[in-house]
């Protein structure tokens, strides 16, 4: 995902990774692509800061995501982020009946000559669906609590004060050796916040652009510094993929 400098952006960058910085009427957006993306989606760390003098929502249901030659794409919410992780416990939950059966069956077979056979097939299965529940459940509790830290939920912005969070779409395929553009939209106090990233595939010989205007160290400091957005200071951690270092 590479930054560009159209439509008036800044860009600050750390050893590859960059930070976007638009400032408009209301404050300033700050948008941090992903510069390696290795999930099934695209995604963003985005922080606005009201400088107004008036409080300004802003949520999911402001930020729009659309390739330069295509439509936009779809970004799910909270809400529907938190449904999804509960329809992946629900499967994972079928699977862990089917495997509690295929225990018990074993078990039983194991001790085709022992008087209680049945009674070991039971509990083989109760704990083995006994362990999985309770593992599905953890996992499931975690990925909603994650998610609620994370994603941007719709929130009223004080003068003076931030608020920031991540933002999820729809992954995009990238051809061979080919690139794509997409635009990021972030409509905050009235105001349009507009990012241009560059999608290249890793085989590609894109490069970064020359003479992208640079946001400066005291500026990216003050923004990074926030309660929101503290752990942004040095980028968002970072997590290996094939060698490279990710943000997450």
């Amino acid at each position: 995902m590479i930054p560009t400098a159209d439509h008036g952006a800044g860009v600050r960058f750390s050893r590859g990774n960059a930070a976007m910085v638009s400032n408009g009427p209301s404050g300033s957006v700050m948008l941090l692509p992903v510069r390696y993306n290795a999930s099934n989606r695209l995604y963003f760390a985005l922080a606005a800061f009201n400088t107004s003098g008036r409080p300004i929502n802003l949520g999911t249901e402001d930020v729009r995501v659309y390739l330069e030659d295509g439509p936009a794409l779809r970004i799910p919410d909270f809400n529907y982020l938190r449904q999804e992780a509960r329809r992946d416990a629900e499967r994972a939950m079928a699977a862990a009946w089917v495997g509690a059966g295929i225990e018990g069956y074993l078990a039983c077979q194991q001790a085709a000559d022992h008087p209680r056979r049945t009674e070991i097939a039971f509990r083989r299965a109760s704990g083995e669906l006994k362990m999985s529940s309770a593992a599905i459940d953890l996992q499931l509790r975690h990925a909603i609590s994650e998610r609620g830290r994370l994603v941007l939920q719709t929130t009223t912005v004080d003068p003076g004060r931030t608020t920031a969070g991540f933002i999820f779409a729809d992954q995009v395929l990238t051809p061979t050796g080919g690139v794509r553009s997409i635009v990021v939209d972030v409509n905050f106090g009235g105001a349009a916040h507009r990012f241009h990233i560059v999608l290249a595939a890793s085989d590609s010989s894109v490069e970064v652009a020359t003479n992208i205007p640079a946001v400066p160290a005291q500026t990216m400091q003050g923004m990074q510094r926030t309660p929101e957005t503290w752990h942004w200071t040095n980028g968002p951690s970072s997590a290996p993929y094939d060698g490279l270092e990710v943000i997450d």
